[in-house]
């Protein structure tokens, strides 16, 4: 079975993604993800700067605090407009 691949919409491949072997598509990286959700909990008690360098430590790729906050954001934004389409389907 084929890994779920996303298409790429820019130069810069996010925080939890790498690039696949067909260079127009993005791959998840699972273990990333996950501690990006785990951050997120984290994130409740700790400030951005502390919880990317958690972040940063435990997938061993950098991500800077200023990253973590608007990919938190983006991540949070998304799912509040799936949750909303979801609600307005049925």
């Amino acid at each position: 079975m084929e890994p779920l691949k996303i298409r790429r919409k820019s130069k810069t491949i996010p925080f939890g993604f790498k690039l696949s072997s067909d260079p127009s598509y993005l791959e998840p990286i699972q273990s990333e993800l996950d501690a990006l959700n785990e951050a997120r909990k984290y994130i409740k008690n700790c400030s951005y700067r502390e919880v990317s360098q958690w972040l940063t430590k435990k997938t061993g790729r950098y991500i800077s605090h200023v990253g973590l906050r608007e990919r938190l954001n983006r991540n949070s934004t998304t799912e509040a407009k799936e949750d909303t389409n979801e609600k307005a389907e049925s």
